[in-house]
């Protein structure tokens, strides 16, 4: 189960709403008094890991700010098949092209670990952006961006091979979620074998043997459920490869 909260608290009074403006492309456009009834108007809610947020085709009328955590988007095939679009950070806004054109859901979302979001109601969010042009542009701007990466992900699993899709999403991966470490750059984002196939479009078992090929040939290492890249620009040369 989950909890909803109140949104009284001025946010000055909230780290997180601190962070919020560093972070977010639309929320960090805002003057103190366009946030201030931002939180007004939304609700705090709060999900443990593996908490589907929403399905692809449902009705959509709210959209969500990630303030803690991380989730995924991702589609599910009627076999039960699932391809992630995007991972979404602290800062982030989804949920928000069937809160724009009240179509259902285009995708489904599940969080990844414990997370906390904003929810702004379809009414109070449309009402807001009408009085606040610059937002809309931002929030317009934030779509673009997230269709650009759709379409280059499925670029890549249209015509790139199993090294050259596997070396992208990690590389992406460690420039997202590396830091430094004594053997190389940690990828600090834990995902199962199973995640990183549906990132990458193959199936387990293909991440596998790949995986245990780069162990061997020295490129990556896994220690802890950690992923080590110790020869990035191998990981380069594949994602180029064909």
């Amino acid at each position: 189960m989950f909890a909803v909260l109140s949104m009284n608290p001025p946010i000055a009074d909230h780290a997180d709403f601190a962070a919020l403006r560093e972070r977010s492309l639309i929320f960090s456009t805002l003057s103190d008094a366009e946030l201030d009834t931002v939180m007004r108007l939304a609700r705090m809610t709060h999900h443990g890991a593996r908490h589907v947020v929403f399905r692809e085709g449902e009705p959509g009328d709210h959209l969500l700010v990630l303030l803690r955590g991380r989730v995924k988007v991702s589609l599910i095939s009627a076999e039960g098949k699932e391809v992630i679009l995007s991972l979404l950070e602290p800062g982030d806004v989804f949920g928000e092209m069937a809160l724009l054109d009240g179509e259902a859901r285009s995708a489904s979302v599940t969080t990844m670990e414990d997370c906390a979001f904003l929810t702004l109601g379809r009414g109070d969010f449309l009402a807001f952006l009408q009085r606040t042009p610059g937002v809309a542009l931002k929030l317009l701007a934030a779509l673009s961006r997230r269709l650009r990466a759709t379409n280059e992900l499925v670029g890549s699993l249209s015509f790139l091979g199993l090294a050259a899709r596997l070396a992208r999403v990690l590389l992406n991966l460690m420039q997202q979620y590396g830091r430094i470490g004594e053997h190389g750059i940690v990828i600090s984002l834990r995902l199962s074998q199973e995640e990183l196939g549906n990132l990458a479009g193959v199936s387990r078992e293909s991440i596998n043997r790949q995986l245990r090929a780069w162990v061997d040939a020295g490129y990556i290492d896994i220690s802890h459920g950690n992923i080590v890249v110790k020869q990035a620009d191998a990981l380069f040369r594949e994602a180029l490869s064909n």
